[in-house]
């Protein structure tokens, strides 16, 4: 007879099986464990939740097919084990949003036609690292600190002295090749955020932020910046322990 807590652990488990099943269109003869480690990568799941997935499935085997001692199976999962299956169910099964993750930020917007001095005012007075510049409604490119640094040490070269009149399109120029920000809907999930800042940045590339939108269009309102920065609490978000 299983307990009220092999009961729940199986039922999540279950639930588990049956929509990685459904989201890789398996049959019912493939192995668990195979299934499991094709979902992680697809889905690109944290390695902590891709270790969960193998251990419960032992755990399952155990339950449901070792032998039984005085009515009872020899493996039973306790109380904790139980509790973070299920909080790994909601996670695979309603994966948490980067916005809801982190919460809302005010996006500070420039134009290309603005000076740089009021770019530098606000990475000086509000801490921001990068600036999405938006010539109207029409997202065009991310003014960067790095990028910020590169015109300074061309100013110092020319010896022409700090042009704080300078528009903000010509110093966006200095960006370097990959230095860009990446549209993304406000659907986007904590994983999928932690992924694109991850394989931008393995892509060699310099990951600078996440630009959150209705829809991940240019022509969109900007909702939130997601930076490397953001990281810790993305990660956070995904916790199962």
């Amino acid at each position: 007879m299983i307990t009220t807590a092999g009961s729940r652990f199986l039922a999540a488990f279950n639930d588990i099986e049956k929509h990685i099943r459904g989201i890789l269109r398996a049959s019912n003869g493939d192995g668990f464990a195979q299934l499991a480690r094709e979902y992680a990568d697809k889905k690109r799941l944290p390695a902590h939740h891709r270790s969960a997935l193998l251990a419960f499935a032992a755990l399952r085997n155990a339950i449901s097919h070792e032998r039984y001692y005085g009515g009872r199976p020899i493996a039973e999962p306790v109380e904790a084990v139980v509790q973070e299956i299920e909080r790994l169910r909601r996670q695979l099964l309603e994966p948490p949003r980067a916005l809801t993750a982190l919460g809302s930020a005010r996006v500070c917007v420039i134009q290309p036609d603005d000076a740089i001095g009021a770019a530098l005012d606000h990475v000086r007075t509000l801490g921001y690292s990068q600036l999405p510049v938006y010539d109207g409604d029409s997202y065009v490119g991310v003014l960067t600190t790095n990028a910020i640094a590169r015109w300074l040490a061309d100013q110092l070269i020319r010896n022409t002295g700090i042009a704080e009149e300078e528009p903000v399109s010509h110093v966006l120029k200095f960006a370097e090749p990959g230095e860009e920000a990446v549209l993304v809907p406000r659907s986007i999930t904590a994983v999928e955020a932690i992924d694109r800042l991850s394989r931008e940045r393995q892509a060699g590339h310099l990951a600078t932020a996440l630009i959150v939108t209705e829809r991940g269009r240019r022509s969109d309102t900007p909702l939130r910046l997601i930076t490397p920065y953001d990281l810790p609490a993305l990660t956070a978000a995904l916790a199962i322990v």
